[in-house]
C-alpha cells in the first residue's frame, strides 16, 4: 500500500468544506462531494460550465475570487482542485491554519482523499488509493459491487 495507513472518517454533511478551483479537476471533485450531500464553500475566480449550473440551482456557495490565507482560517478542511503548482502556492497557507487538506493534483502532499464507495445494505463500502489513481480505486468498486450484486446482495 503507498503511503500512511488509511482512515476511514464519515464527513457530515454539515461540516464546513472549502474548496479551491474552478476547473475540470474541481468540477470532478465537487461531484463526488455534491452527490454525497455536501454543501462545499467554493473560491475560484471562474468556473466550469457545469460547475456554474450547480452554483445557479444553489448546490454550493461561490466566491468569485482568488483564495487567499484567511480563507484557510475559516476552515477545518480542505480540498485544493488546482495544478500542481498553484498547490504549492496554497499549501502552507493551509498548514499555517492546521487545516487537513486534500491536493488533487499532488496525493502525495495531501493529509485525505475521497473514497470510491457504495452503501450496501447497512454497510458503506469504499476503496481508496490515497488519492495516487483514483480510476483504479472506481475500476476496483465497480468490480466489488458488480460481485455483490452477482450474488443477490443490494448495493
Amino acid at each position: 500500500m503507498k503511503g500512511p495507513y488509511g482512515l476511514l472518517v464519515a464527513l457530515r454533511n454539515d461540516e464546513p468544506l472549502l474548496v479551491v478551483g474552478g476547473g475540470p479537476l474541481a468540477e470532478r471533485k465537487m461531484a463526488t462531494l455534491l452527490g454525497a450531500g455536501c454543501r462545499p464553500h467554493l473560491v475560484a475566480p471562474v468556473l466550469t460550465e457545469s460547475l456554474l449550473a450547480d452554483h445557479d440551482r444553489g448546490a454550493f456557495d461561490w466566491e468569485p475570487r482568488e483564495a487567499t490565507r484567511e480563507d484557510f482560517r475559516a476552515f477545518r478542511l480542505v480540498l485544493l482542485a488546482l495544478p500542481p503548482g498553484e498547490t504549492e502556492k496554497l499549501l502552507p497557507w493551509a498548514r499555517e491554519a492546521r487545516c487537513l487538506v486534500n491536493c488533487a493534483s499532488s496525493a502525495e502532499k495531501g493529509d485525505w482523499a475521497l473514497l470510491a464507495q457504495f452503501d450496501s445494505g447497512s454497510c458503506r463500502v469504499g476503496v481508496g488509493s490515497g488519492g495516487y489513481d483514483p480510476a483504479l480505486a472506481a475500476g476496483k468498486k465497480e468490480l466489488i459491487c458488480r460481485f455483490l450484486t452477482d450474488r443477490e446482495v443490494k448495493p
